[in-house]
């Protein structure tokens, strides 16, 4: 990767750069010779051999590198034989759990090995290397769809970084059942037993101007908590909606989706798992222009590393924190008297893990009706590590039947929806935000080449994911 200064300039260049100079920086990165990849724009939608112009933070022209001049005394980055994409963004992640065998214990509870407030205070120390290691897996933006009240000190984390993701967040999630294992101080999830509790809640966190209120709709093991869990979608939707917020809601199976997208939810954060979508939740879905996320690996996550079959990608050892690689095995070597009934029977059992083959055919039947779609993870949760599990889940969602493309533009597109910048994000064009990742090899050959990152250019800036992850280790 060469990086050099134009001795050449071209003065109307220069001064259309000019008008969208911020600051007064006249500094211009020129990225040379690669192979520009528009996901937004349809299948194979590409520029080869074009140069991009940035100046600050702003791209300010596209064009043929045989063609286009550079600005006297721009910076070149040498882009020949590479592939440009808008950078990648995940649409559902948790900055409050970390990934680990720990971060779950309402799910799993090993807290004989790690006490939970530990864990939680590691992972509000370690904030700042997590934001590097999504840079280094070319992952510019994320939505932290609900997570303690702590979580809008997050997102101001990383407004003040130059090595940080956008970052939208969403408070405590409103439910209607309780989590008392996560409640250390600042809960990520809160009770409310009625709709007065809801509208209440949903107007404390609002005073915080979140990005998204969230709703985590349980329906029960016989359907009792349907008919409030309703209630607190319309309530949490009606203040929501009356501040410009958007509202996003946990619903997983078909009779609670549905609910959700009557009671006014914008966005579906996994997918309907438990039956196939039917026309009238097609319909709902169109008619309310939900954002569909299908978080197709997290269930993966949990039952890989609760039956002690977890391994980590070779882009896991490269790219997600240590600390927790480190934490994310060993269960076999723990008193098996104390482990939860839960890992022992998973454990005992050690079967086959597969995606939900209902959750890649409500993918498939989604995108084909042309609801947005976008690439999220649930990253944090046990067995999804922050940043390289966008990889994973990639790859399943190819797996579901979507093009590379189409998987592509739902990672940068549907993500710059998510969070509430298309304007700002999903293409590589002139007036967009420069968060753009150069790889080597062709993502719209094969969705896998997104692995291969060389640099990833935030906001102007050129980063190197070896140096990110060195600077952490």
């Amino acid at each position: 990767m060469r990086i050099k200064t134009a001795i050449s300039g071209s003065l109307l260049l220069a001064c259309v750069a000019c008008a969208h100079f911020r600051g007064g920086d006249s500094a211009t990165l020129a990225i040379v010779g690669a192979t520009v990849v528009h996901p937004g724009r349809g299948e194979g939608a590409v520029e080869r051999d074009a140069t991009v112009l940035i100046q600050g933070d702003r791209i300010v022209g596209v064009g043929p590198s045989a063609t286009t001049e550079l600005p006297r005394g721009a910076t070149v980055l040498d882009a020949q034989g590479k592939w440009l994409i808008p950078g990648l963004i995940d649409s559902h992640v948790h900055f409050h759990q970390s990934g680990n065998l720990y971060t779950r214990p309402d799910q799993a509870d090993l807290t004989f090995v790690v006490p939970y407030a530990a864990e939680t205070a590691r992972n509000h120390a370690r904030l700042p290397a997590t934001f590097k290691v999504w840079l280094a897996s070319g992952v510019t933006g994320v939505a932290d769809v609900g997570g303690p009240f702590w979580n809008f000190e997050v997102r101001e984390a990383a407004r003040r970084s130059e090595t940080a993701p956008h970052a939208a967040v969403a408070g405590p999630l409103l439910s209607t059942v309780a989590r008392p294992q996560l409640d250390v101080g600042d809960p990520p999830i809160l009770k409310v037993a009625s709709v007065e509790e809801a509208r209440a809640l949903a107007r404390k966190e609002l005073d915080r101007r979140p990005d998204f209120v969230k709703v985590w709709f349980i329906r029960g093991s016989a359907g009792e908590h349907v008919a409030l869990g309703a209630q607190v979608v319309r309530v949490a939707a009606e203040e929501a909606h009356a501040r410009g917020i958007r509202l996003a809601v946990h619903a997983t199976e078909l009779e609670t989706a549905k609910a959700a997208l009557q009671g006014g939810a914008d966005i579906l954060v996994h997918s309907v798992t438990d039956q196939p979508v039917d026309a009238e939740f097609l319909a709902l879905a169109k008619e309310r222009k939900v954002l569909y996320i299908p978080t197709l690996f997290v269930r993966m996550g949990y039952q890989l590393a609760l039956s002690g079959q977890w391994q980590p990608t070779q882009e896991e050892k490269r790219l997600a924190d240590p600390e927790i690689l480190a934490a994310m095995g060993g269960l076999d070597k723990l008193p098996r008297d104390k482990l939860p009934t839960r890992v022992r029977d998973l454990m005992d059992a050690h079967a086959p893990v597969e995606p939900s083959p209902t959750a890649l055919e409500n993918l498939r039947a989604v995108h084909q009706a042309d609801i947005a779609v976008a690439m999220g993870t649930d990253a944090g949760n046990i067995g999804t590590l922050h940043g390289p599990s966008v990889f994973r889940e990639m790859d399943l969602m190819v797996r579901a039947g979507l093009t590379p493309a189409q998987v592509l533009a739902c990672a940068t597109v549907g993500g710059g929806r998510m969070l509430g910048m298309e304007r700002d994000l999903g293409d590589v064009a002139a007036g967009k935000l420069a968060d753009l990742v150069l790889l080597d090899g062709d993502p719209l050959a094969d969705i896998a080449n997104v692995r291969r990152v060389s640099r990833v250019v935030r906001a102007g800036r050129v980063l190197d994911p070896s140096q990110l992850m060195e600077s952490i280790r």
